[in-house]
């Protein structure tokens, strides 16, 4: 073999399987790890726990054998050497392909009868590729430039090939990632996530609530988060409103007691209070599904029981205070902070200079994003 072919055929296979590692190790270490995490919570019925840098280097490589397996049964060169990687690339992408509903369904799903019938078009595919190869050798083995990029090309398309299969519902990222870092204690990093987002799904709101509620932050910043169920996003129910790992006796736990026979979120949480099994926590919890149901009254009456008013209060009870107060010609409460009674009052005047409803709705937003008067605003005006 002449110096020449040695290039063609060495080149395209070491430039292959850089690409090939340094894309699935960041794709599983990166993208895919709090998947990988809920997956295997879920199979091994949470009795093991996935660990983000020794599985991305244990599947990589127990990939990249694969890789090593169908080279050596098929003996891909020159321009098809990219080929042996796509039996690799698949199983990866069916690795991640999970769905919200995993748990309640088949984890391998269509892949049953799907992947045997890939795997037979691909041996189709290599004995078409080894006919053509044997006769490019016989008219010359080509430049070897030539070869890598080829190669490049066809690696790349299996590697998109591989993202497109995997999971890309980014809520779903949010909700493993949440609950990955609430399993570990890291609550100001899950209350973080996905916190930009105008979008989002009434597990990720319980989430949320639950990781502020572990810092004592609900009344603080509960509204500057995408919020979306109203208090019935407050408690898991089996359906919409799911946990992927975190056990919901712990949520329970944290609240006081688990109590049978509510019908709701809101009516677990007063039929808490009522049997005094009530943690601190549950007050804010409370407190908080009054203001995402819109019930003023409800939230000035049980105010005073858990807050001392003439102290500081969270931001959100302030702003609801003040907005009860403009609302109600008799209130119960008489609450004033001359602060937020001129930025109330810019509210309102934005409010009626803004004459197109959709106009208003995007100016409020825009100045009033992360305040429970938007929220207040949106679920009065918009469907939420």
């Amino acid at each position: 073999m002449t110096t020449t072919s040695k290039n063609g055929a060495v080149m395209p296979r070491m430039t292959c399987a850089v690409l090939f590692l340094i894309f699935t190790f960041l794709y599983l270490y990166d993208y895919q790890a709090d998947i990988l995490a809920v997956t295997q919570h879920v199979l091994s019925h949470g009795q093991t726990n996935y660990n983000r840098l020794v599985g991305a280097l244990l599947i990589t490589v127990a990939l990249w054998m694969a890789q090593v397996g169908v080279y050596a049964g098929t003996r891909l060169r020159g321009y098809t050497h990219a080929l042996t990687y796509f039996p690799s690339l698949l199983l990866l992408g069916i690795l991640t392909d999970i769905t919200p509903n995993i748990g309640r369904e088949s984890y391998i799903g269509h892949w049953w009868w799907l992947f045997p019938l890939l795997m037979v078009v691909y041996a189709g595919a290599v004995w078409l590729c080894k006919q053509f190869e044997s006769v490019r050798e016989q008219t010359g083995g080509g430049n070897a430039l030539r070869h890598v990029w080829i190669n490049l090309f066809t690696l790349t398309a299996f590697c998109l090939m591989t993202c497109a299969i995997g999971c890309n519902d980014y809520l779903l990222h949010y909700r493993s990632r949440m609950e990955n870092d609430m399993r570990a204690a890291r609550y100001d990093e899950a209350s973080q996530v996905g916190v930009y987002e105008t979008k989002t799904d009434s597990s990720l709101t319980l989430l949320r609530v639950w990781a502020l509620s572990c810092k004592r932050q609900m009344g603080e910043r509960l509204f500057e988060h995408p919020l979306v169920g109203r208090s019935a996003s407050m408690l898991p129910n089996g359906r919409s409103v799911r946990l992927l790992m975190l056990p919901e006796t712990a949520l329970y736990r944290h609240l006081g007691a688990y109590v049978k026979g509510c019908e709701s979120p809101m009516d677990y949480l007063v039929k808490l209070h009522a049997i005094g099994r009530a943690t601190p926590a549950a007050h804010d919890w409370l407190l908080c599904a009054y203001l995402l149901e819109g019930d003023m009254d409800a939230f000035a009456n049980a105010l005073p029981r858990y807050y001392n008013l003439k102290k500081p209060l969270p931001k959100h009870y302030r702003e609801a205070l003040t907005l009860y107060a403009h609302t109600r010609k008799h209130p119960s409460v008489v609450y004033k902070d001359p602060v937020l009674e001129a930025d109330y009052e810019d509210y309102q005047a934005l409010c009626r200079e803004t004459a197109d409803a959709r106009c208003r709705y995007s100016a409020l937003r825009d100045s009033y994003g992360g305040t429970f008067w938007f929220y207040y605003y949106a679920l009065k005006h918009h469907d939420m």
